[in-house]
């Protein structure tokens, strides 16, 4: 018999005050952030709605729209929010990226670089990272609709460990 997954939700709704950056109108620019805490690794958080308020203020009608996570043990990516799906994903980096392997970047006796004292253990978060995101996505604008496929979803996945995000919310365009 196959091993299945626990029962639940595909995704978080992030919880939290927009904060407006920037705006202008002509051209038509507006620049968000969400501010929130994750709370386990693994897990993705449903930002398509906001992207979608954020581009309904931004009066883009024609243009784009941004997604961007200023982290690196985070992604953002496009893909379909669906448990089955994301819970089969969670098994593979889990195979092909497991927490209790040794990481060099994990290793403080030879690491050199970029150290702080509050350094978490998280190489795998690093290297799950390289092998499934990129930080950001940029989706079209067209009618002031974010055009995206019937199942697609934008995506912001936590790879590391529950703690506090940011992600930025960027639409330009006429």
């Amino acid at each position: 018999m196959k091993e299945q997954s626990p029962v639940r939700r595909a995704t978080r709704q992030p919880t939290g005050a927009l904060t407006v950056l920037a705006e202008s109108k002509e051209p038509a620019i507006r620049t968000e952030a969400l501010h929130f805490t994750s709370t386990e690794p693994m897990e993705f958080w449903d930002v398509t709605d906001l992207t979608r308020e954020v581009v309904g203020r931004s009066g883009v009608r024609h243009g784009q729209v941004t997604v961007y996570s200023p982290h690196t043990t985070t992604t953002v990516v496009v893909n379909e929010s669906e448990t089955g799906f994301l819970n089969d994903f969670r098994r593979l980096m889990g195979n092909l990226v497991p927490e209790d392997a040794y990481y060099e970047h994990d290793d403080h006796s030879v690491r050199t670089e970029n150290l702080q004292e509050d350094e978490f253990i998280n190489g795998h978060a690093h290297c799950r990272q390289m092998m499934v995101g990129q930080p950001s996505v940029t989706v079209p604008v067209v009618d002031g609709e974010v055009l995206l496929g019937q199942w697609q979803r934008i995506l912001f996945g936590e790879l590391d460990q529950a703690r506090d995000r940011r992600v930025f919310f960027h639409a330009q365009g006429i």
